[in-house]
């Protein structure tokens, strides 16, 4: 099976959860509730194509986040996200991989290595390495994302003939 084909899968799977009703806060997306002003205004800004407005504006949310005194890990594992896209979308890929590694780290610490968010983050890395050309590097992350949702569609189908 061709990767396309897996990462279609790995949207199936997410959706799967949302309209069962397992996915919640704990799935690493903020919830309507939870987003702050600032959030919403970096996003507005992202979608504008302001990106390095955006890294700004998100970069001071990930600020204000850090400095509460029990931080939202889905806060901020979905702030280094947003702030690493605008990064790359501003082209300024040397910033982005420690970001992309720092989201990867909490949702493997929260998640565990095979939910298919931390996929998303193998994919988010692989495409970084491939847009500085690093087509080794890429491959080794598209590989653990391939994994990833291999294991996921092995349970889901497995799941569902039970």
């Amino acid at each position: 099976m061709n990767r396309a084909v897996l990462f279609i899968l790995i949207v199936f799977l997410q959706l799967r959860e949302e309209i069962s009703g397992a996915a919640d806060h704990t799935q690493g997306e903020p919830t309507k509730a939870t987003l702050t002003p600032g959030m919403e205004a970096a996003k507005k800004t992202y979608d504008e194509g302001r990106y390095a407005d955006a890294v700004r504006l998100y970069a001071a949310e990930l600020t204000t986040e850090e400095t509460k005194p029990a931080p939202s890990w889905v806060q901020l594992s979905y702030l280094n996200n947003q702030r690493d896209l605008a990064l790359n979308k501003a082209g300024q890929y040397d910033h982005v991989l420690g970001y992309l590694q720092k989201s990867l780290a909490i949702k493997l610490k929260k998640l565990g290595a095979d939910h298919p968010m931390v996929a998303t983050s193998y994919h988010n890395i692989a495409l970084l390495y491939k847009a500085k050309k690093d087509l080794p590097k890429a491959k080794e992350y598209w590989d653990k994302a391939y994994a990833i949702l291999q294991r996921n569609l092995v349970r889901a189908i497995h799941t569902r003939s039970s």
